[in-house]
């Protein structure tokens, strides 16, 4: 049996009001909850603290019932199961006794498994007479995959949801329910993409990703809640897919010490290393970065902190067109494919040493270029003005070799137990110039010391032959 609630809600002011008028059902019970409310919020002075402590002694206690059988308070309590009406009316039934108001809203859901799905959740009164929150107590408790519950831990972004959240993934029965400004049709909340509550965590505003969305077609990135608490999200694409070739501008402030990192289809750029024509730019706490996807695949943002990688936001990056693959040869040719399936090719530290992409992509195309050398990660800052770009050289081949670096550098090219120092240094410009024909098979390497001490770091090397 059904007991019929009337109620009403309005949006004014940034305010939620239930005053009269509407409809709810809720089971009746047997049991008087009155007890067990005043020890779930034992030492709350608000009703919002009261509802905060319900929800969480639910999302904790409550797992959801993968059988779908168990539908009303009673019976989720003395199963500690349930579904979506389950956690509701339980939520109801300890509220009753406090003098909580509690509205159990009926609806369709969506997330990214499951695009219309029967849902109920909660508006409950937290101040004066009608205003209050939203609240899902289902969503909070975790999530289903297979026939298997998996419990959130501690999450409460689906506790006190702006309604410009909730739209994303909740639609209720009742549009006045939806609490918007202008309320949406079902045809324009099929359109939305899933957004979760915990983009607001990371400091992204509710309204301005709303009105974003409202005009624009396509998938949503995807939010990880691995990196909350360590950054805040001033400024990232909020188009799910990405393109080759096109820049796009991220700006995240540092709540913890961190690096960050962005990796497309592979190794992390992180923070202080050059991603193609870009790099990462810091400021106090905040950081920029404008990135070119280069491969089609993933994208994904990252925290790196004490060696370990943990997700911030991801993308999907398309299958590039015509178009796409002209403009990434236009500013970043060096990630070009033809460059980039090359063995040894290492884009990122190709463009911090200074290659000229677009020779390089001439000479490969033209079939000047088959192989690469190896490019070790540079100690000191130094640009190469011209080197061979083959990977392998050989023997009794003449072969040019300049550099640009700092003043008091030394350079030496090492060809078996064989070292080559005569390099003529323009006064004006500061290149280094050497001209050599190796004499021994197996390895040449290009190397420099700094001018401390006497050893010397490996630059480039090649296979002699």
């Amino acid at each position: 049996m059904k007991i019929k609630v009337t109620f009403f809600i309005l949006f004014l002011a940034g305010m939620f009001f239930c005053p009269h008028a509407g409809a709810q059902y809720v089971s009746e019970t047997r049991y008087d909850y009155s007890k067990v409310a005043a020890r779930i919020t034992s030492g709350c002075e608000t009703k919002y603290e009261q509802a905060e402590a319900i929800y969480k002694w639910l999302c904790a206690n409550i797992s959801y019932d993968v059988s779908y059988r168990v539908h009303t308070a009673d019976e989720c309590w003395d199963k500690r199961t349930g579904v979506c009406q389950a956690y509701c009316e339980l939520f109801y039934r300890i509220a009753e006794p406090l003098g909580l108001k509690t509205y159990i809203i009926s609806g369709t859901s969506k997330t990214l498994a499951n695009a219309d799905g029967r849902h109920s959740w909660i508006f409950v009164v937290t101040s004066g007479e009608n205003s209050g929150i939203f609240i899902d107590p289902t969503w909070g408790a975790g999530s289903v995959s297979g026939n298997t519950f998996i419990r959130n831990d501690n999450d409460m972004s689906w506790f006190h949801v702006s309604p410009y959240w909730l739209i994303f993934t909740h639609f209720p029965e009742d549009e006045t329910c939806q609490l918007l400004d202008n309320p949406i049709s079902r045809a324009e909340f099929d359109r939305l993409p899933v957004v979760d509550p915990i983009w607001e965590e990371y400091g992204l505003d509710a309204r301005e990703v709303f009105a974003y969305y409202r005009g624009h077609s396509g998938d949503a990135p995807v939010f990880y809640d691995e990196a909350l608490g360590k950054v805040r999200i001033l400024d990232v694409p909020l188009d799910g897919e990405l393109r080759v070739g096109n820049v796009y501008h991220f700006e995240l402030q540092k709540i913890e010490s961190c690096e960050l990192g962005v990796s497309n289809s592979g190794a992390v750029i992180a923070e202080g290393r050059n991603a193609f024509l870009s790099e990462w730019v810091s400021s106090g706490s905040r950081c920029l970065l404008d990135f070119i996807p280069s491969k089609a695949g993933d994208l994904n943002l990252w925290v790196v902190k004490d060696g370990v990688y943990q997700a911030i936001v991801g993308y999907k990056v398309a299958e590039p067109t015509r178009d796409d693959m002209a403009k990434l040869e236009q500013i970043a040719p060096l990630a070009m494919p033809e460059i980039s399936c090359l063995e040894n090719a290492d884009t990122r530290i190709m463009h911090e040493i200074g290659v000229d992409g677009k020779r390089l992509l001439s000479m490969v195309r033209s079939g000047g270029v088959t192989s690469l050398p190896v490019f070790y990660n540079p100690e000191i800052d130094y640009k190469v003005v011209d080197i061979p770009f083959n990977g392998v050289l050989y023997r009794n081949r003449e072969y040019v070799f300049s550099v640009q670096a700092g003043p008091g550098m030394r350079w030496a090219i090492i060809n078996g137990n064989d070292w080559y120092r005569d390099w003529r240094i323009d006064p004006e410009s500061g290149v280094a110039t050497i001209s050599l024909v190796p004499c021994h098979t197996g390895r040449l390497v290009l190397a420099v010391n700094d001018g401390s001490g006497t050893s010397f770091s490996y630059c480039i090397a090649y296979e002699v032959r």
